[in-house]
């Protein structure tokens, strides 16, 4: 007998196929083990892929056929499938409300026929939208198209159910027409249509009927002690035009058909149980059995596997006890054996390879998915077609796939020869390493292979799952073959181990494709608990290994359904900043919170694109944040940050304050429409800092403000306010019956500048006994302290008041003694500045010639007075910088030119008038200008008029030409002021009045913005 071998399917098998299981039975196990040496198998085996997983995992498979170059399945649904070879869904059709029992295709596979439990038949066109149904009212069991039926136009097929009829349709002049071929014998259990030959098998047995010679051709009885076809279907499968394999519970025979006169083929019926029915003349067809095999198991499918045959056996349980043999009445033991096997300790259905002596060649256990429920009517055996079979005789032509399809309710199964490649696969997975070798050298297969029997070792170490072990040792055994890094980055890929092998994959030397590089990304990027990994990984490989958009695509997807780590979102902004996509990492990074975000903004000046990550920023660091915004300002607009924060909810409060303080710090007026908000935060975080904020700011309402202080207890914001508001009297009642501080209202009545407050400050005062002992420490400068002594009550106790009075008195002779220090001193200044202006005085000054001439002859001179300043702010007070004659101002001084009518002032019998800061009048300039009442009168003369022109003729330098000395007695005697210098004393004049503005412009501020 074959050894037992469990399926499994090939490494070659269609990608994303399922290997049937590995799993032994204990009885296997022991068999193997007791053999010392295991034969190989004949078959190879992988699960269907493509669409049928999926399909059937929501529904169930009944049964299936095949035609030359698709595949039809039928489901309990009543949903019939059309598949390509690899599984794949190329189309279906919604043919029956219920389950879908048998499946037909013509010979051209054009149309496919379908039957059903809801009654009818149903024929469709692969190509077209031809559809035909035909309704029976009972369930339909078989259904057999006629092989011409897409080349002729009777289109013809036989059908039969559980009426018990074998219906025959054809089309006519008039429609389809159906014709009852037989009836009587039970329901109809299966149908095959081969040339001209139709057989159909019922409850008795199975019958032959010839569509060209429209007779019945022979029969042949359904096995003894066989259970019900309810129980146990019979299958029928043409092999070639004239040989019909049929089996029947544990039964099967070959029956050939002959032409003769029919009398041997009487004989043999005679002898193996057939009947005849039709006349035996000559060219008459009979039917000769050429083998009958009984076996140990029941039969689910058969097909020809050229001069042998392919069985699809189902094991039943041990027979039943002879109690229940007996309780089952007319039920046969091998029924009751079938019909007591317990649900879910079903045996793995086994493929059979035997001849047709019954010799078994090779026995294949499969792992169907859920075996251990199945019944053996549950399964179904089918085949690939013949390639021009009438003329091969059931062989498969060269160059055709001899493709076996076991199908189960939850599984399809392909079974296929083994070729070379398969029988190397299958000496290494039995760890005949040499042998695989030798095979490979003798040239059976290609020399690539010289490289999987090379990495035995990782093979063994792969399939023990020592995948640490075997990735570490990859560099060592695979070295610089490109091919078989990648082969060997698929196997562990297969075996979901690609994490293990990642760092050991070489980004050079060699490089691989980017397609490896990507599925081992994907890996790493579907399993969560890799996602470190992938961190690390990416970080590490150059960039240029792999598609960036690919890899962005798979992230966006993996965290759009399921993962939303943030290894992974890393992984996504990593990606984003090698492709130079700044502003979407940045967006990734402020999310993760990476520390670094804020050096990678400045990296890549990214400081525009922070608009709308305002709240994370805040989250990962305030104060870089609150920098930041502050910095962008101008791109940034203070509404946008302020709507954010508050958006965030109650909690970003502090982060709101934070922000505007440092804006306000920046710029006073950038956050003004948010200055009452700004109230409220100082108040809540900072309070501190009100106060000076309240000083600066004017956008804000001072009620509220009042109203947010009051609330707060923050009194020295509320003198402010009350103070800007207006309530001054208010504001000093705040600080002397809530603050109690005698210096701090001192300083408040200071900057008002209002006396009256002195008075309310000593009305307020008097209440507190400690805070009148205070003022009286205050009173110099400020406060008469006799008017104060006067206002305290009798009695009233203050505190140290002796050491307060001392005090006041030692204060006021302090103050009286730096009073007269001062005046002294002021005494002595004035008289200095008294003798210097007297010696000055004396010096004679230039009326005539040049500047560079006076300046050398004053610099002779000790004791020369330069210029006065205010002669050049009065020039540069001069617009033009010019007089009303044109004449510059700068080249007056000093050159000899009247200030004036800027003529020369030697002019004959007209008096000059020359001051110490080198300007000259004529003297009836002056008195056209000034008013001056007469020369004589006003001027106190040294010389003469005459004399004076004379020497100023002669060119004599007349310092003393009229010299004011003795204004006193000048002013005491003519009653008249002292003459001054106009352009000088107009300078003088106009730098007094800019002075004084400034005064008051800073006494306005003192008062507005008191400081307390």
């Amino acid at each position: 007998m074959a050894k037992k071998h469990i399926g499994a399917a090939a490494h070659d098998g269609v990608d994303g196929d399922d290997e049937l299981d590995d799993e032994e039975d204990p009885e296997e196990e022991e068999e193997e083990d007791a053999s010392s040496e295991e034969e190989e198998p004949r078959l190879k085996y992988q699960r269907m892929g493509g669409s049928v997983p999926s399909l059937l995992s929501a529904d169930a498979a009944s049964c299936l056929t095949v035609a030359e170059r698709i595949i039809a399945l039928g489901t309990h649904d009543g949903t019939v499938y059309l598949l390509d070879y690899l599984g794949n869904e190329v189309k279906r059709f919604a043919a029956h409300s219920a389950t879908v029992n048998e499946l037909s295709f013509d010979a051209d596979g054009e149309f496919i026929g379908s039957c059903s439990d809801d009654g009818s038949v149903v024929i469709n066109s692969l190509y077209t939208d031809e559809k035909e149904k035909f309704e029976y009212h009972r369930p339909m069991k078989a259904v057999a198209l006629d092989p011409d039926y897409s080349r002729k136009a009777s289109k013809q097929f036989a059908a039969g159910g559980l009426a018990g009829q074998l219906m025959f349709n054809s089309k006519g002049w008039f429609g389809s027409r159906d014709q009852v071929l037989h009836s009587g014998e039970g329901p109809v259990h299966a149908v095959k249509w081969r040339t001209s030959l139709i057989a159909w098998a019922n409850d008795l047995g199975v019958k032959v009927y010839d569509t060209a010679s429209h007779q019945r051709i022979t029969f042949i009885e359904r096995p003894k002690d066989s259970p019900r076809a309810e129980l146990l279907r019979p299958h029928l499968v043409w092999k070639d035009d004239a040989t019909l394999i049929l089996g029947w519970a544990n039964c099967v025979k070959i029956a050939c058909f002959r032409t003769g006169d029919g009398k041997n083929g009487a004989a043999a019926g005679d002898i193996l149980g057939i009947g005849r029915k039709g006349s035996a003349g000559s060219g008459s067809k009979y039917v000769e059995i050429k083998a009958a095999i009984k076996t140990e198991y029941y039969i689910s499918g058969l097909a020809p596997n050229g001069d042998d045959l392919v069985v699809l056996a189902y094991i039943p349980e041990v027979a039943a006890p002879a109690a229940q043999v007996e309780a089952a009445g007319a039920i046969t033991t091998s029924a009751a054996a079938l019909l007591t096997t317990k649900q879910g300790h079903a045996h793995r259905p086994e493929v059979r390879i035997v001849t047709w002596t019954n010799e078994e060649l090779a026995t294949d256990a499969l792992s169907i998915h859920g075996y251990e429920h199945y019944k053996a009517k549950d399964y179904v055996l089918a085949h690939t077609p013949f390639s021009g079979s009438s003329s091969a005789g059931g062989q498969w032509a060269a160059g055709d796939e001899r493709l076996y399809y076991i199908v189960s309710p939850k599984d399809v199964v392909i079974a296929r020869p083994r070729d070379a490649d398969d029988h190397v696969n299958w000496l290494l997975e039995h760890g005949f390493h040499e042998k695989a070798l030798a095979a490979v050298e003798d040239g059976k297969v290609s020399t690539e292979r010289m490289e999987e029997v090379g990495s035995k070792y990782l093979d063994h170490l792969v399939l023990e799952r020592q995948y640490a072990q075997a990735a570490s040792l990859c560099p060592k055994l695979l070295r610089g073959s490109a091919a078989a890094w990648e082969r060997w980055v698929f196997l562990f890929a297969h075996v979901r181990q690609l994490p293990v092998l990642a760092p050991y994959i070489p980004t050079s030397n060699p490089q691989l494709r980017d397609t490896i590089y990507e599925v081992v990304l994907n890996a790493l990027l579907t399993n969560s608990a890799y996602h470190e990994q992938l961190l690390t990984t990416i970080r590490t490989w150059p960039s240029t290994l792999y598609s960036h958009s690919t890899i962005i695509t798979a992230i966006q997807l993996q965290l759009g359904t399921s993962s939303k780590s943030d290894f992974l979102k890393a992984v996504l902004a990593e990606l984003y900043r090698m492709d130079g996509e700044y502003s979407k990492a940045l967006a990734l990074f402020v999310e993760l919170q990476r520390p670094d975000v804020f050096e990678y903004i400045e990296e890549h000046n990214l400081q525009a694109d922070i608009h709308d990550k305002v709240v994370n920023l805040m989250k990962l660091n305030a104060k870089r944040t609150v920098a930041l915004l502050v910095q962008q300002s101008d791109t940034i607009s203070a509404s946008e940050v302020v709507g954010q924060l508050k958006k965030a909810g109650p909690d970003q409060r502090q982060l709101l304050h934070s922000y505007l303080h440092a804006l306000f710090e920046k710029d006073p007026n950038a956050g003004k429409d948010f200055h009452n908000m700004q109230v409220e935060l100082y108040a809540d975080f900072e309070p501190r800092l009100l106060l000076p904020f309240l000083r600066s700011s004017q956008h804000f309402n001072l009620d509220k403000a009042y109203e947010i202080c009051a609330k707060r207890g923050l009194t020295r914001e509320r003198v402010f306010l009350l103070g800007r508001m207006g309530n001054v009297k208010e504001a000093l009642g705040l600080i002397i019956n809530t603050l109690q501080d005698m210096e701090e209202a001192i300083k408040f009545i200071t900057a008002q500048h209002d006396d009256e407050l002195w008075e309310e400050l000593i009305n307020l005062s008097l209440k507190h006994p400690e805070l009148v002992g205070a003022l009286l420490e205050h009173t110099v400068g400020n406060i008469d302290p006799l008017h104060l002594v006067h206002k305290v009550p009798c009695g009233l106790p203050i505190p140290r008041l002796r050491d307060r009075l001392v005090k006041i008195i030692t204060d006021y002779r302090t103050e009286t003694s730096l009073r007269r220090g001062c005046n002294e001193i002021l005494k002595a200044d004035c008289v200095d500045l008294l003798v210097r202006y007297y010696d000055e005085a004396r010096h004679a000054i230039r009326v005539g010639g040049t500047e560079e001439e006076g300046k050398a002859q004053s610099n002779s001179q000790n004791g020369s007075i330069a210029p006065a300043p205010a002669m050049q702010r009065l020039r540069d007070q001069i617009p033009s910088g010019t007089t009303k004659t044109g004449r510059k101002l700068s080249t007056i001084s000093g050159s000899g030119l009247c200030c004036i009518c800027l003529d020369p002032v030697a002019l004959q019998n007209v008096a000059v008038v020359a001051f110490f800061c080198s300007h000259a009048y004529h003297v009836t300039c002056l008195n056209d200008t000034s008013g001056i009442r007469s020369q004589g009168t006003d001027l106190k003369k040294k010389e003469s008029p005459k004399d004076l022109a004379y020497k100023i003729g002669q060119g004599i330098s007349t310092a003393s030409l009229y010299i004011h000395g003795d204004e006193d007695e000048d002013e005491e005697e003519s009653g008249s002021p002292p003459m001054r210098c106009i352009l000088c004393t107009t300078a003088s004049a106009k730098n007094k009045e800019a002075k004084d503005d400034r005064k008051k412009s800073a006494t306005a501020a003192t008062s507005n913005g008191w400081a307390g």
